[in-house]
């Protein structure tokens, strides 16, 4: 790949901190050491990058070859440290103020970048599955990237819970808190064989690091938030004719149907990571007010973080008629005969919920009386009570 840099720039200042000594012999020098380094106001940047069309530039690992296209990029880095406020001008963001440790600021975006793609997958014939992953993206990027690496706190017990400041990954700590990143899809379609899911132009993704510390071992908590917004409409899928190309057919030889319910197609995600990966959200809104619903923040953390309310949860959501008949629409354009099972199941699923609901059983337990159980098995085989005994 070839990037072109134009109009780079650099500008800063460099101070001796007000009682830097290194000193070998001192106790804590591994942690104080951030306190010995020189003062830090430095900005460096680029003003344009863009990939020449005329370098026919590309990417491949052997599974997946891109065509990248950019244009309009801009970066700019700023290291702060050791400054206060005698070193700045007056009314100065308070984010530039940075007394203790070193952060690292990164700006950037991108006014235009493309990507074309090929990916082999494997074959999957029960699912006509032959060909290659081909898929577009046009879009704009942009975001800040935040990076703070300062001395972790000290605590008042000496104990083996607290940090070994002689150990320089415990002794030091990264803060990400205030990191964004934002993209912004002009065009997007993804093509396999007779297959095409278009995304709908204008489509928005974002995330933001809410708060997010960690050691030098990168363990620690993070709280995000991620938002998406398809424009009030939902990506497509379209079919055709096996053997054949969407490309190459017309409107009235295609099959479509959207992949997703309204309810979806905006949202916002409020999630926490712990310190081992483990992923559970606090808050979820998928509309512009936040309000509880049948997808609020307990449906996705049934698919992510199980626990005893998620069997509830999901089964709301197999009652659910019209987001399952939205399923069955999608599954029939990838597979027939797997439709058919699905509609077959969830149409068992649903008799049972009306029986259920009609003789007022809302626990297991409440089926268990022997005559109470013949009963319910009746109506569901026979859809009447002759067969009780």
């Amino acid at each position: 790949v070839t990037c072109m840099l134009e109009s780079i720039y650099a500008y800063g200042s460099i101070h001796a901190r007000e009682g830097a000594i290194v000193d070998p012999s001192e106790k804590l020098r591994k942690r104080n050491i951030l306190r010995h380094l020189p003062a830090v106001n430095f900005t460096a940047g680029v003003q344009n990058m863009f990939i020449p069309k005329s370098s026919i530039s590309y990417l491949d690992d052997g599974n997946t070859r891109s065509i990248p296209e950019m244009d309009g990029g801009r970066l700019m880095i700023r290291v702060l440290g050791g400054i206060d406020e005698s070193m700045l001008n007056n009314n100065v963001p308070s984010a530039q103020i940075v007394k203790e440790g070193i952060k690292v600021v990164a700006d950037f975006g991108v006014t235009t970048f493309a990507s074309k793609n090929e990916s082999n997958l494997n074959e999957f014939p029960e699912l006509d599955i032959f060909d290659k992953l081909c898929s577009y993206i046009l879009g704009t990027c942009d975001g800040s990237i935040t990076c703070h690496l300062r001395p972790q706190k000290m605590l008042s017990s000496t104990s083996s819970s607290g940090p070994n400041v002689f150990n320089p990954l415990e002794a030091y700590e990264i803060d990400f808190s205030g990191s964004k990143v934002s993209l912004r899809l002009k065009e997007a379609n993804f093509n396999l064989g007779h297959r095409r899911v278009i995304v709908p132009t204008e489509t928005t993704f974002a995330v933001k690091v809410l708060e997010s510390v960690v050691n030098m071992g990168f363990e620690g908590t993070t709280k995000c938030e991620l938002a998406w917004d398809f424009q009030g409409t939902s990506p497509i899928l379209q079919v055709t004719t096996p053997g054949q190309t969407i490309a190459e057919t017309s409107h009235e030889d295609r099959q479509q149907a959207p992949l997703l319910i309204k309810a979806l197609c905006q949202g916002r995600l409020n999630l926490d990571v712990s310190s081992v990966g483990g992923i559970s959200f606090t808050q979820a809104s998928t509309s512009r007010e936040n309000k509880e619903g049948l997808y609020d923040w307990k449906f996705f953390n049934a698919l992510v973080s199980p626990d005893d309310d998620s069997p509830a949860r999901m089964m709301d959501v197999l009652h659910d008629k019209k987001t399952m008949n939205r399923l069955l629409a999608v599954t029939k354009l990838i597979n027939s005969d797997l439709e058919k099972i699905a509609s077959y199941a969830l149409t068992k699923v649903w008799r049972a919920k009306e029986i259920f609901d009609q003789e007022g059983v809302s626990d297991p337990g409440h089926a268990i009386p022997g005559h109470r159980m013949a009963r319910l098995m009746s109506l569901f085989l026979c859809g009447d009570v002759s067969q009780v005994d």
